[in-house]
């Protein structure tokens, strides 16, 4: 084993547990794992139109090469809104 692969080993174990969102160029964003809670927040409020900062997870998301990815939260990042709901109680 080279001191190349010894850096790589050491450099991995450093990070810890991380969440890897692979890109489609060939890279690899990293998280931690805190941060999917904080992204989801973040797409929540963005659904309800609120006026928030975009998680940068969320465009990692959207990059991903890896369709479970990209559709994790599908129903919370599109940008399509059905409007109000109908009310369909009986009077």
């Amino acid at each position: 084993m080279g001191l190349r692969d010894r850096w790589r080993r050491i450099e991995r174990s450093s990070r810890g547990v991380m969440v890897e969102i692979p890109q489609r160029d060939d890279s690899v964003a990293r998280f931690e794992p805190h941060e999917l809670a904080r992204a989801y927040l973040s797409a929540y409020h963005l659904a309800l139109d609120e006026d928030v900062e975009e998680h940068p997870m969320l465009e990692a998301m959207r990059n991903s090469s890896d369709p479970q990815w990209r559709t994790m939260w599908d129903d919370l990042l599109t940008t399509e809104r059905t409007g109000p709901i109908e009310d369909l109680s009986e009077p």
